[in-house]
């Protein structure tokens, strides 16, 4: 007889059509964030030997859910064809889309379960409210002008010249004046503004857009006048660097800083630099960066050596070493398997730091050298063997996204 499986630690549980049978295959559970139970499996929550229970939730067993990992934006599309009303489960930013009905929404949605921010249109606030069985974040509402914008939304001179005058502007997201705007254009052509997320203008116009801004939108970043606002991920290469004319630029999302950049080079071509994502710089170039970055303004990730960054699906093998000279610096976001013949003493010889906000698949050996290097982590192990809902070939699961028993 197969001994029942101890897991270590569950995402979301979903117990709504378990049964004796099936909880009996489960001998314990270390972590579980979120339960999901109907009315006729609640005695079997009960049951189970949980350590930690973060939140748990009813919902109809024959109410369809729709998990969602990652943001999740609803809009009329959503309630088109449904012929029941659907339910969400997401893993990120819920967005309700501004042109969609309420009537549709009453109807359509049967409940929602969100973990991560909300934003919903004004007049459908109370509806989603009432919707809402469970949220992990802020909830906020949003007015709907003749102008709304769901996502990040960037304003520059031409745009603002072919409104019509007292325009009303919402954003749902951050908004972004993308250039120095002359002075008294704002105030002609923005009546009201209303944005969700960060607004970000230069200096100069900064009384203006605060006081265009209603309601509790005031978050608002300022870019010193003379920097030149760049709106894209850059990695910034010794030839990038050394073709620069501009010496103060804003990033608004993040730059990597090559590591055979010289620290003389760097301070000759950078003045000044902001950046509202990530800088991620090599640690021979700290105190440089020190020079022209406020870094307690500032997220960094400092790397040593060579910097490998995984996003997709990747193997770490021993021949990585091979070819390596000195340290590794590591940043997972997506899935890295472990080689077999990797030692825990070859990772902690090479390996410099780790930053884990993916999945490492490993043993529990080379577990505790990659911990024993670990600056960020955010993410999960995993054991050989296991697909990415935890389930295993053996008895035991280390960690499981999503499980349904």
């Amino acid at each position: 007889m197969e001994r029942a499986k101890v897991v270590g630690s569950v995402n979301i549980l979903d117990l709504r059509k378990a049964t004796e049978e099936s909880i009996r295959a489960y001998e314990s559970f270390g972590s579980v964030n979120l339960a999901v139970y109907s009315a006729e499996t609640a005695p079997l929550l009960r049951q189970l030997n949980i350590g930690s229970l973060n939140a748990a939730i009813e919902v109809p067993a024959d109410t369809k859910v729709e998990l969602v990992m990652g943001p999740l934006s609803i809009g009329p599309e959503h309630f088109a064809n449904a012929t029941h009303p659907i339910g969400f489960l997401v893993m990120g930013p819920f967005t309700v889309a501004p042109d969609v009905r309420a009537e549709d929404l009453e109807r359509g949605l049967a409940a929602a379960m969100v973990m991560g921010p909300v934003s919903v249109p004004d007049p459908l606030a109370g509806i989603l409210q009432a919707k809402l069985a469970l949220v992990m974040g802020p909830v906020t509402s949003y007015p709907v002008f003749e102008k709304t914008h769901v996502g990040p939304f960037a304003v520059d001179v031409a745009y603002l010249e072919a409104l019509e005058p007292g325009t009303e502007l919402s954003v749902v997201g951050q908004l972004t004046f993308r250039e120095p705007i002359p002075v008294g254009l704002i105030r002609k052509k923005l009546a009201k503004v209303h944005a969700t997320g960060m607004t970000v203008c230069f200096a100069q116009n900064e009384q203006e857009v605060r006081s265009s801004l209603a309601g509790a939108s005031m978050k608002v970043r300022v870019i010193p006048d003379g920097y030149r606002v760049i709106e894209k991920e850059i990695d910034l290469t010794r030839e990038l660097l050394a073709s620069i004319t501009d010496r103060k630029l804003y990033f608004t999302k993040s730059v990597k800083i090559d590591r055979v950049i010289d620290p003389s080079l760097f301070l000759e071509k950078i003045e000044g630099l902001r950046c509202a994502g990530l800088i991620t710089c090599p640690v021979e170039l700290q105190a440089a960066l020190a020079n022209v970055c406020d870094l307690l303004d500032a997220e960094t990730l400092f790397y040593e050596g060579d910097l490998w960054e995984i996003e997709g699906t990747s193997e770490l093998h021993p021949a990585r070493f091979d070819h390596l000279e000195g340290k590794l610096t590591l940043v997972v976001s997506g899935s890295l398997s472990v080689h077999p013949e990797v030692t825990p003493d070859l990772l902690k010889s090479r390996l410099a730091a780790v930053h884990l906000y993916g999945i490492i698949e490993c043993s529990p050996e080379q577990q505790a050298a990659i911990e024993s290097r670990m600056d960020s982590f955010y993410g999960c192990f995993r054991r050989y063997g296991e697909d990415e809902e935890g389930r295993s070939d053996g008895a035991d699961i280390g960690h499981a996204n999503y499980l349904a028993l």
